[in-house]
């Protein structure tokens, strides 16, 4: 092995939910005497609103001033990563982490056909039924993953997709998606008062656009307020569907059963997680759905769409949570109603939950499942 031993791992921003991540895969490979670098395409953008500590880092970093390519939804944001190559040759990294299908791991591609850098996928991205993609990106995609050394899946149904797509079963490795679950964890045994009255709440986090579905989420509140009055669904988070969200809440005379709180740092949502009774992940696609992870961990019982990629790995069904289809209305209100009305077994339900994320879906899991994949590229 050379005597450089660097690992260079290529990802988007800086976020609260990464660094530990970082951290913990840095720990790791020190204890293998490999040093790991993290390239990040930018310090941040718009539609992220997150307070970040970056002297949390315990691992080398490096930010690049990449130009962004904004498409048509605020979501869709892809950075130029310029001076990739450049970084690459400085560092001469044992391995390069591509992240997902991105125009970095694009360019690792194209590099490798002159250079001898191998490369790593770590993706997330899993199959989306209801928005097939196109023959061409479906092309790169495949291109990318005959190139690839190894791969990296975030969950079960990464790892599908990325088989899909021509990936050796055996050149995949978990590294599941986690959070710092200890944080999140002692949110339920730090309660504090945050302006809360005797109703029970239903909680939902993440963004406010069209893919999380949360209009569907307040028609379902419409249905439960017909039969109970003593609950409030707390919405945090913003986007670009608030307004339309709000006249809805008025229209339908909801004031008393909605209260919208805007976007939150994380250590303001851990309070809202530690005075709910019920989680509500009512999204139409996420790749995985950290805010699950966070809300598992925090011991609160919770109902997830089966549209989640996150779902499949973390939801046994009426041990660890429900998973539903949010557009089943009738079947997400039985199941609101048998939380808020069974305290004990809810509140077993939410303690299955803690525990299962504790021992399953842990930033250590998370960080081996990187390792394995690099030692394994490296015996290749």
């Amino acid at each position: 092995m050379r005597k450089n031993r660097k690992i260079l791992l290529i990802t988007n921003i800086p976020t609260p939910y990464r660094l530990p991540l970082f951290n913990e895969l840095n720990r790791q490979l020190n204890l293998r005497r490999v040093k790991l670098t993290v390239l990040f395409g930018a310090q941040g953008y718009p539609n992220r609103k997150w307070e970040i500590d970056i002297t949390r880092a315990e691992f080398d970093y490096r930010i690049l001033n990449s130009k962004k390519i904004q498409f048509k939804s605020p979501e869709n944001l892809s950075f130029m990563y310029s001076g990739l190559f450049k970084i690459i040759s400085e560092e001469s990294p044992l391995i390069v982490i591509g992240n997902g299908f991105s125009l970095a791991t694009s360019k690792l591609w194209l590099r490798s056909f002159i250079k001898t850098n191998p490369y790593l996928i770590w993706s997330e991205a899993i199959e989306n039924k209801n928005k097939p993609i196109s023959f061409l990106r479906n092309l790169q995609r495949k291109l990318l993953v005959r190139g690839a050394r190894g791969f990296i899946a975030s969950g079960t149904r990464a790892k599908d997709y990325l088989i899909s797509l021509g990936a050796n079963p055996g050149s995949i490795e978990i590294g599941i998606n986690a959070v710092d679950n200890d944080f999140f964890a002692k949110s339920r045994t730090n309660r504090k008062d945050i302006d809360y009255d005797i109703k029970k709440h239903l909680l939902y986090v993440g963004q406010l656009n069209p893919r999380k579905n949360v209009l569907k989420l307040l028609k379902t509140i419409t249905l439960l307020s017909k039969n109970r009055s003593d609950f409030i669904l707390d919405i945090v988070g913003d986007g670009e569907e608030r307004g339309i969200l709000e006249e809805y809440v008025r229209a339908n005379k909801l004031g008393d059963f909605v209260k919208f709180h805007g976007f939150k740092q994380a250590e303001d949502i851990s309070l809202f997680y530690s005075q709910s009774d019920c989680f509500l992940f009512q999204t139409d696609f996420d790749v995985w759905g950290l805010v699950l992870v966070e809300a598992m961990a925090a011991g609160l019982p919770c109902i997830a769409s089966i549209h989640a990629g996150a779902t499949q790995d973390l939801v046994i069904e009426g041990e660890t949570g429900f998973a539903v289809d949010f557009l089943d209305t009738n079947r997400v209100v039985r199941k609101i109603n048998w939380i808020l009305g069974n305290v004990e077994q809810s509140q077993q339900l939410g303690r299955n939950a803690s525990l299962f994320i504790a021992n399953n879906v842990n930033l250590k899991l998370s960080a081996s499942g990187f390792v394995r994949a690099i030692l394994r590229a490296l015996e290749n």
